[in-house]
């Protein structure tokens, strides 16, 4: 295994993870739980500062097992239930013990959550009071990336500059699409059979969207069976998407596979790329390869868009990076995934993202049904011009584009759906 091998390999393992329940509330709830492990005694008071993306993501998600939603709750569960030690599933396990005490730090007034308007990245920071001290923790830039636990100042390793991408961007953007083509391609499969987890993890939790009462998957199936629409490849990607993101954005306890720090992102890229190698009759290795590509390219997208932005992840990170696999999945060539993505950008670019909540179910029916179609239609020809809009004929030309519009393009945006959001 070559040098740049190993780094995409490394990539892929440390992006891809089991994660339970949206993950902004998640990252609160991590960085609770890593103050409280770092200080005991009875809590005084709890200040959580979030950046405004991850506000909006976790105003109105459910959280896995209980009925009670938002970043207050995920908080106060992190004190009382969180175990760092599981990661993105910091809060898998709750008692009801334990949940009736997050209430009582709410109710009493001890959590405070409030906002940092001027931070244009992912940025968790807890401030724990208790008897015996006090403890600062902040997260930046990825969910999990704690970069100070203590009361001094932050270290600010990668800065807080206006731009999207956060540490370690440099490394996924000094490749090529034909390098991770190639690497997608030539690694043993040994090395990326984990990812046959991601399709396990995410298609369970599809199966259990379909039982919800009223939900987008078994409405979808009805509208089969009534014959109002087809049983085809663009429905196969709607349905276990859309199924998978209703069942985890209300509050399922099962774990989604998440992809670039996202649980939905994970769904678009594994249920859709699923869909088509089932579809299509792929073999595990034509699956897993594409599922190796998909992933790389959304990797690529999220370095130059930012962890949150104001544009539906989803749909311009995930749906494209999924796009780039179903046409891998259909014989395309590197030139035919250039088109698609060119088609996916010159379609869906722009779909906003208005926060964590199952509605979300039906942005992944949208981005995985266009990804699909996007790849059919670039590999029979079809593919928009590139002079049009922010469209590039050039790979890293057009994420680069796509980038600029999210960020500095769309903090105004941003900041207005947060504030239509909250009612003001």
């Amino acid at each position: 295994m070559t040098k740049d091998d190993a780094v995409l390999l490394d990539i892929l393992k440390r992006e891809i993870v089991p994660a339970t329940g949206c993950t902004e509330p998640v990252a609160v709830a991590y960085s609770t739980a890593v103050a409280r492990q770092k200080l005991s005694g009875k809590v005084i008071k709890v200040v959580i500062t979030v950046d405004p993306g991850l506000f909006k993501n976790g105003m109105r998600v459910g959280i896995p097992g209980i009925k009670e939603r938002g970043l207050e709750m995920a908080g106060a569960l992190g004190l009382t239930a969180g175990d760092p030690g599981k990661a993105l599933r910091v809060i898998e396990d709750i008692s009801l013990e334990q949940l009736e005490e997050a209430k009582e730090l709410i109710s009493s007034g001890k959590i405070h959550v409030q906002v940092r308007e001027d931070y244009p990245r992912l940025y968790v920071e807890t401030l724990l009071q208790t008897e015996k001290g006090e403890v600062r923790i902040i997260t930046m830039d990825r969910h999990l990336n704690v970069v100070s636990t203590d009361g001094g100042q932050q270290p600010f390793s990668c800065g807080l500059q206006d731009a999207a991408s956060g540490c370690g961007a440099q490394a996924i953007q000094s490749y090529t699409l034909e390098d991770f083509i190639r690497f997608s391609e030539k690694i043993p499969l040994e090395e990326i059979s984990f990812l046959e987890q991601g399709v396990a993890l995410n298609l369970a939790l599809a199966r259990e969207g379909l039982t919800l009462p009223g939900g987008i998957g078994g409405k979808l199936k009805q509208l089969v069976a009534d014959g109002m629409m087809s049983e085809d490849m663009m429905y196969n990607a709607k349905l276990l998407c859309s199924a998978a993101s209703e069942a985890r954005m209300s509050g399922s306890k099962l774990a989604a596979m998440s992809s670039a720090g996202s649980g939905n992102h994970g769904i678009t890229i594994f249920m859709t790329v699923f869909a088509i190698a089932e579809k299509t009759g792929a073999s595990r290795e034509k699956l897993l390869r594409a599922l190796a590509l998909s992933n790389l390219i959304t990797f690529y997208i999220k370095s130059y868009t930012g962890t949150l932005s104001a544009m539906c992840g989803c749909g311009v990170a995930a749906g494209i990076g999924a796009s780039v696999g179903v046409t891998y999945l259909l014989g395309g060539t590197s030139q035919d995934m250039l088109g698609t993505m060119i088609n996916m950008v010159g379609t869906i670019a722009g779909l906003i993202c208005d926060g964590g909540k199952e509605g979300c179910a039906y942005k992944l029916a949208l981005s995985a049904g266009w990804a699909v179609q996007s790849a059919l239609l670039a590999v029979s020809g079809a593919i928009i011009n590139t002079t049009d809009g922010i469209l590039a004929s050039d790979f890293e030309k057009i994420i680069k584009n796509m980038g600029y519009v999210c960020n500095p393009g769309m903090v105004g945006t941003n900041r207005a759906i947060i504030q239509v959001m909250s009612g003001i």
